[in-house]
């Protein structure tokens, strides 16, 4: 089913995090109209051309004759899809079947994370909570780990109610949401939400609204408020890596901007704008950033990331040894910062 809106602008306010709403043409197409269509739409809606200095309509003027000249459906979606690959864009894709084209630029990049290493080193009770959105043990007999694999699915606030409900008190928690490439920005406030101590400004949105690749909605606040009725509001750090991404950023934005988290780790991924998915009447599906996400200072992180209070990356060597330097280095600054007492390692 196909949902229209007003605006572009009131669609995207819908399209948290790494979902989206699905809209597109009533009217059938084919061939190049297909092509045309695509390239339309996203250069009417699509929010990164500035930022990330692409030439739309050159482009346009490469891709055209290639779609002008396909003589199968295949051949059509291998250009579109090369051209959408062009924005560098996580969040842009185009679905044909069971095929998925998209930029993999962001492969490569090194996560120096294994869960193993943790479950067998360090949070050596580690356990899922109720619903099995949440892992969770301790770092430290003092000291509570949480894993956020995926901000995926509905409502994980529960899960985290029970994992510190277990955890019992801990004088200080890590938040793990290393590889977590996102999934509903919703879902990560309602968890960044239970360590808020007041609503905050974490960054800054704005939408295009117009056919100008420049010209946007007013900037709009992006806030964290307190959720839920246990909230913790001791010393927190967060650990990220270059494969934390999108609704993983926007928590991880949120989380520091609270006076008790530190940041710890590698930068995030830098793939920040929401997505919103459309549909042709072929049944071929793709999506497209319609909004650009700024840090409160007024920053745009799409494609750089989100830099952490203390910078440690680790390495493949120290992994393969069963030393994860991100959560050592965690636990050397929970020991610095707690006012009295160490952190001993279990």
């Amino acid at each position: 089913m196909r949902h229209r809106f007003g605006s572009v602008a009131a669609a995207a306010v819908l399209a948290a995090g790494c979902t989206g709403v699905f809209v597109g043409p009533n009217e059938p197409l084919e061939g190049s109209a297909l092509f045309e269509y695509v390239w339309r739409d996203l250069d009417r809606h699509y929010a990164f051309f500035i930022v990330k200095a692409v030439n739309w309509d050159s482009l346009h003027d490469v891709y055209a004759p290639r779609a002008a000249q396909a003589g199968t459906d295949a051949e059509l979606a291998d250009v579109i899809g090369a051209m959408l690959a062009e924005l560098r864009d996580l969040h842009v894709n185009l679905v044909v079947g069971t095929r998925v084209y998209r930029y993999s630029g962001y492969d490569a990049r090194p996560m120096f994370f294994d869960s193993v290493v943790v479950r067998t080193r360090y949070a050596t009770d580690i356990q899922l909570a109720p619903d099995g959105r949440v892992q969770f043990g301790h770092a430290a007999p003092d000291v509570g780990y949480v894993r956020i694999p995926s901000f995926r699915g509905t409502s994980p606030g529960s899960d985290l109610d029970a994992a510190m409900a277990q955890l019992g008190d801990v004088r200080a928690l890590i938040v793990d949401v290393r590889s977590n490439t996102g999934g509903s920005r919703e879902n990560g406030l309602e968890i960044a939400g239970r360590f808020a101590d007041r609503e905050r400004i974490y960054g800054l949105a704005q939408f295009r609204d117009g056919p100008g690749h420049a010209e946007f909605t007013p900037l709009e606040p992006r806030l964290v408020t307190p959720v839920g009725a246990r909230r913790f509001e001791r010393l927190v750090t967060v650990l990220t890596n270059r494969r934390s991404y999108s609704a993983a950023e926007s928590f991880v934005l949120a989380m520091r901007a609270l006076p008790t988290v530190v940041v710890i780790g590698d930068s995030t991924g830098g793939a920040s704008g929401a997505p919103l998915a459309r549909e042709l009447p072929n049944g071929w599906t793709y999506r497209l950033s319609v909004s650009v996400e700024y840090t409160a200072d007024s920053t745009v992180y799409e494609s750089v990331g989100l830099a952490p209070d203390v910078w440690v990356r680790g390495s493949a060597a120290e992994l393969a040894a069963g030393r994860d330097a991100v959560l050592d280095t965690a636990l050397a600054v929970i020991r610095r910062v707690l006012p009295s007492g160490v952190v001993a390692r279990p």
